[in-house]
């Protein structure tokens, strides 16, 4: 919240008014000072500051940028875990995939030219052996026809296989470990960016900009003051409430406030009663009264014209209380 120093000090005149009015018999205003909720933004990393796209006493919204650093260095790797993303998910998709149909085909062209060589093969083997049983070739033509053959027959074999795990597509095992890699390169994507979206001051809450800490080219440390954000449509009022006149208090029941310099009185309903007993500052009441305990009530006040400044004395009148039946 707002530092107002010694801001009690300001209402000494205004309380012994109200002194004398309770020795009247007239119940005195509650009495309090006008504060604010403020946030002190900073950001999560350190850098230098490339921009600050806000002034004192601006309205910014919800989302507003506030200020950015220079990210000039992390946006390379960035790109390159993009870059890794994009190639593990291409080689997600080629093993999805399959084989392409000219694969296939030439696979299926190379077994079928096999299968003629070896048909080749086996009638010249078949002439060769009639050859050699009458003593017209040497068995050593028989021998190496015999091994060509038997090569042939294995190579056909083997891209009869190959072209079966082609018709197949990728094992689960190749597909489960591309998506583990796809995986794993969105969750770096994702982490460099978030890291990158931390260069970039966002206000959390519409308020008014109160304070700019930072200017563009200075380096702040992570978690350094940048902006300070109050809510002035919505200041508060902490009060003093005796013991005795708690029970006219509740939750949620409206009430004026009234300050010194606005003629009109603004609506403000009672937002928290203090769970805990408290003694009464001395300077709030009259030495008769200062040992009385009290609790501190919160008010908050609807003021979307901005009138009230923080630090200023402001005075709470609560209802009369229902006098008895005799």
């Amino acid at each position: 919240m707002i530092n107002n120093g010694n801001r009690w000090g300001v209402l000494v005149l205004a309380l012994v008014a109200g002194c004398a009015q309770a020795r009247a018999g007239t119940p005195a205003p509650l009495q309090g000072v006008v504060e604010y909720d403020d946030r002190v933004i900073g950001f999560e990393l350190g850098g230098r500051v490339l921009q600050v796209g806000v002034e004192r006493g601006q309205d910014v919204n919800a989302g507003a940028t506030l200020a950015r650093l220079d990210d000039g260095m992390e946006q390379p790797l960035r790109d390159l875990r993009a870059a890794d993303l994009a190639t593990a998910e291409a080689q997600l998709r080629l093993l999805k995939a399959g084989a392409r149909g000219e694969d296939l085909r030439a696979a299926g062209a190379e077994i079928s030219a096999l299968q003629s060589q070896e048909a080749i093969l086996q009638k010249n083997l078949a002439r060769q052996q009639t050859l050699v049983n009458q003593n017209a070739l040497a068995q050593s033509v028989v021998d190496d026809t015999s091994a060509q053959l038997q090569g042939a027959s294995e190579r056909k074999r083997a891209l009869e296989e190959r072209l079966k795990a082609l018709r197949s597509g990728a094992r689960g095992e190749e597909i489960a470990a591309a998506v583990a890699r796809v995986q794993a390169a969105s969750a770096s994507l994702a982490a460099e960016e978030a890291r990158l979206a931390r260069y970039t001051l966002v206000n959390p809450a519409a308020g008014n900009v109160i304070d700019v800490h930072v200017k563009v080219g200075e380096m702040v440390a992570p978690g350094a003051p940048a902006i300070t954000v109050a809510d002035l449509s919505h200041p508060y009022v902490d009060v003093f409430v005796p013991q005795a006149r708690i029970s006219q208090i509740q939750v949620g029941m409206p009430l004026q406030v009234r300050v010194d310099g606005v003629a009109k009185a603004l609506s403000c309903k009672v937002e928290h009663v203090f769970p805990k007993t408290e003694f009464t500052p001395r300077f709030l009441f009259s030495e008769g009264e200062r040992p009385n305990l009290v609790l501190r009530v919160r008010v908050r006040v609807d003021d979307p014209q901005h009138l009230l400044h923080g630090g200023v004395p402001a005075f709470i009148s609560l209802p009369d209380e229902p006098k008895a039946a005799s």
